[in-house]
Order: structure tokens, then C-alpha cells, then sequence
């Protein structure tokens, strides 16, 4: 597994943490909800990936609701197409200028093959399987099992952004043959995606 990998495994693990030790809620949502969004919203703010514009998806206990970043429930057309259980629209400094590119973002690296396969799109509304998505001038979309594979897609899509804007300083990125991305997704999905879901599940 990747440095990036290695880098996302410390937050998640973190961001697990809290889950188990519990956080204030709010009294509009039920509170093991706020307790996950106060989790993904701490930890994403760490990585300068959350902010006043940000939205969260969450799932559970029949519910399943979309947060504005003050943890109150509003509604948006991001979400509609996402059957995912969790989901955070955000942004980071990379993200919010390589979407302006109107580009997608091809997997250059293992761990982003892992987990959004050949490349991450760049769309106005989400629809389909991916993974991730560039929303068009705004930031990222990333979705996830549990909580902690939301924080790994986000903070790996700020770094691929990132290698993609420096790379005309650095040098040329190498992106990997797409069938070959799309063989280690599903493996992603079929071994460690799922165990570290059932783990999370455990935890709830």
C-alpha cells in the first residue's frame, strides 16, 4: 500500500476513535448520526478538505439524512443519484482548481486505482457507480461504505489533484492502464472496502 494509503489509514483510524469515544450532538439529528458527522467533519477540517460550503450524507438507523456543515438538515441536488451510504462534498485548495479544468482525474498511483478505478469524472450533478467525483468550478464528491473510506477518497483525490497541478513543474505524471484499474477496484471492493465495512459496522 501507497504512502497516500499509509497517510489516510492514520486519520481514518483517528476518525474511528471518536466514533468510539463518542461526541456532543446535536438534539436535530438522532445522535449517533451527529456523533459521525462531527467525526467526518473534524477530520476532514484537519486536512483543510471541509468547509462553510461543505455537505455530508449520512446513513443509519433507518435514517438517512444530507448535513450542512453546521450539522443542519437542509437538501441537494449532489445526493440525489447516490446510493452509497455515506457521502461529503467538499473542497480543498487542489481540488478547487483542478475542477475548474473540467477534466477528469485518472488514476496515476495503486491506491486511487483501488479505490475509484480508472479515473475520478468531472460532472455539474453526480450520477453512476464512481467513487469520487470532481463537481465542475467547486471541489470533490466523494463517497463511501463507512465513515472512514470518505475520509480516505477525499484526502486521496486533494493529493491526486495536487500531483496533477505540480506535475508540469516536476514532471510528467503516468497514468495506469485502465483495465488494470478496474481489476484492482474490485478487488478493493471485494476484500478490504468490505472487511474494514464490516469492522465499522461493528462499532454502531
Amino acid at each position: 500500500m501507497g504512502d497516500a494509503m499509509v497517510d489516510v489509514a492514520s486519520y481514518v483510524l483517528r476518525a474511528l476513535e471518536r466514533l468510539k469515544q463518542g461526541a456532543p450532538s446535536l438534539d436535530a439529528q438522532p445522535q449517533p448520526l451527529m456523533q459521525t458527522f462531527d467525526a467526518l467533519r473534524d477530520t476532514l477540517r484537519e486536512q483543510d478538505l471541509f468547509s462553510d460550503d461543505s455537505l455530508v450524507l449520512l446513513s443509519g438507523g433507518g435514517n438517512r439524512v444530507v448535513l450542512n456543515a453546521k450539522g443542519e438538515l437542509v437538501s441537494s441536488p449532489l445526493f440525489k443519484n447516490i446510493a452509497a451510504p455515506f457521502a461529503v462534498f467538499g473542497s480543498g485548495p487542489y481540488t478547487r482548481t483542478f475542477a475548474q479544468k473540467n477534466a477528469a482525474l485518472k488514476a496515476s498511483c495503486d491506491d486511487m486505482a483501488q479505490l475509484f478505478g480508472a479515473q475520478v469524472p468531472c460532472v455539474r450533478i453526480p450520477h453512476g457507480p464512481a467513487g469520487a467525483y470532481l463537481i465542475k468550478d467547486k471541489g470533490f464528491l466523494v463517497t463511501g461504505r463507512y465513515e472512514g473510506e470518505v475520509v480516505a477518497a477525499a484526502i486521496l483525490v486533494e493529493k491526486a489533484c495536487r500531483a496533477e497541478l505540480l506535475a508540469p513543474k516536476v514532471g510528467q505524471l503516468h497514468y495506469l492502464n485502465p483495465a488494470l484499474c478496474m481489476v484492482e477496484h474490485a478487488v478493493y471492493l471485494a476484500s478490504y472496502s468490505q472487511h474494514e465495512k464490516e469492522a465499522s459496522d461493528e462499532l454502531r
